[in-house]
């Protein structure tokens, strides 16, 4: 995915948290720690990626991208829903550049990852950095994007 294509990936996203308007879920995140779960997965994949780059061999657990405290905490640091909006945005640039600092040799990088989701281990192996990157800003992205949307009032 072109680093442009990252970064236009999320504008809706972005637009929709910024028009607020969201009610409380009966069971589930709410739209604020919705939006620190995307800001800090984008953070630490762009970190795992950056790592990479480097030379470093860095490994990916999302435990705390998805612990509802460390959300919550994440959240109450940012504020507001605008501050939130601002934040996803700067997580989706840093993301894209990372995947664009990527050469063609280390974004076949395995990187071993452990995902969680829903308390459930959903993946424990190597995935490759590029395409790692590349479906946390597609797939990953429009899940949490429709999770939203059934948030509007």
């Amino acid at each position: 995915m072109e680093p442009a294509a990252i970064e236009s990936a999320y504008a809706p996203f972005v637009a929709m948290l910024r028009g607020g308007g969201f009610s409380e879920p009966e069971e589930g995140w709410q739209a604020e720690l919705v939006a620190a779960h995307v800001a800090s997965n984008n953070d630490m994949i762009a970190e795992v990626a950056e790592q990479i780059a480097a030379g470093e061999e860095p490994t990916y657990d999302n435990a705390e991208a998805v612990n509802d405290d460390a959300l919550r905490d994440y959240a109450t640091r940012l504020g507001s829903l605008a501050a939130q909006a601002e934040a996803v945005e700067a997580s989706a640039r840093r993301l894209a550049e990372a995947r664009a600092a990527l050469d063609d040799t280390n974004e076949g990088y395995l990187i071993p990852a452990r995902i969680l989701d829903g308390g459930e281990v959903v993946n424990d192996g190597p995935i490759p950095i590029g395409r790692f990157i590349d479906g946390n800003a597609s797939f990953h992205l429009d899940l949490h994007f429709e999770q939203l949307k059934a948030l509007r009032r």
